[in-house]
């Protein structure tokens, strides 16, 4: 089968053959439509991180498909071939995937797997970040910081769904599309400092910015409310001072909260968003769409043709199959 491989840290991507996989009888071999790009790609390729995030090269990238069922071991009694499918793995950069059960939902069945694939990674960790850790709850008010990005906007409409009031900063650029999906309200953190702005306190901060956005997050929270931050720990000893609780998220792929977001997008309440779609062959592309978020990341430059370039909301797909 054709995937993408990566041979060492910070090297080329590169279209190539590689053995397709068998599935064992706990498995299903799934054939791939579309994959996505995250930023996590580049951090893991790059080798930043590797103490933390290692990879065992060579290395197939990518974490979350949409695809149809291929074939289903004998153990496996809930799905069929031909069930479209969408969710999370390694390796999602190739026509084919041996997986666990565990690990797919059914797609909605008005989804093109294009958008199918922009979802697994984005929407569940928007929803672990706002409810698992957040807590969140109706009537609550939530700052969601970067909320016009992947994962920030998922944020903004699954909160909104709640019942919870939806502040969220991001550039004037941003503010008819986050009014668009929920938001309440739009801060431009090129104009104004979130907290000399926000007139009263939060329940929750969900961040996915970090550096000093986060330390400045604290004044605004509520005695005993939460800050969750998806992309760098959580000091401790600014938590406990300010008397709320501090955590930073790692992803834990759910079948079960991926299938509520599945019947949220079946109903039209959530929606996906897809700002490029490229062949797989092209991956190394969308990664440039991407570095200028990641300097230094995957040894881009951010100054390359593809960041220079204002992005459509949504994130960047890989198309595996037509």
């Amino acid at each position: 089968m054709k995937a993408i491989r990566l041979s060492e840290y910070g090297g080329p991507l590169v279209f190539t053959d590689v053995p397709t996989p068998t599935s064992v009888r706990d498995e299903i071999l799934v054939k791939v439509k579309s994959t996505a790009v995250n930023h996590l790609d580049l951090v893991e390729a790059s080798g930043t991180l590797r103490q933390i995030l290692p990879i065992d090269l060579p290395w197939i990238p990518g974490h979350e498909f949409s695809g149809v069922v291929e074939q289903s071991g004998s153990d496996v009694a809930a799905w069929a071939p031909g069930d479209a499918v969408f969710g999370t793995s390694g390796g999602t950069y190739a026509e084919y995937l041996a997986i666990k059960p565990a690990a797919i939902v059914k797609k909605p069945s008005y989804l093109s797997f294009e958008k199918a694939a922009a979802v697994p990674v984005a929407a569940q960790t928007a929803w672990q970040g706002i409810f698992t850790h957040g807590h969140l709850e109706k009537g609550q008010t939530i700052l969601i910081h970067g909320g016009a990005g992947a994962v920030g906007a998922y944020a903004v409409q699954l909160a909104s769904h709640a019942g919870a009031t939806v502040i969220a900063t991001a550039s004037a650029v941003d503010e008819a599309y986050l009014k668009s999906i929920g938001a309440s309200r739009m801060i431009d953190y090129q104009k104004a400092r979130f907290e000399d702005v926000l007139r009263e306190k939060v329940n929750v901060v969900f961040d996915l910015i970090g550096g000093d956005i986060q330390k400045r997050s604290f004044l605004v929270l509520k005695e005993g409310g939460h800050l969750v931050s998806a992309v760098q720990p959580v000091s401790q000893e600014e938590a406990a001072k300010h008397r709320v609780s501090g955590a930073m998220m790692r992803l834990e792929p759910s079948a079960d909260v991926l299938g509520r977001i599945a019947r949220l997008l079946e109903e039209g309440t959530i929606r996906p968003d897809v700002a490029t779609v490229y062949a797989l062959q092209d991956a190394a592309q969308g990664w440039k769409d991407i570095t200028g978020n990641l300097p230094g990341v995957h040894g881009m430059s951010p100054s390359g043709p593809g960041a220079a370039r204002r992005m459509s909301h949504g994130k960047i797909v890989l198309r595996v199959d037509a």
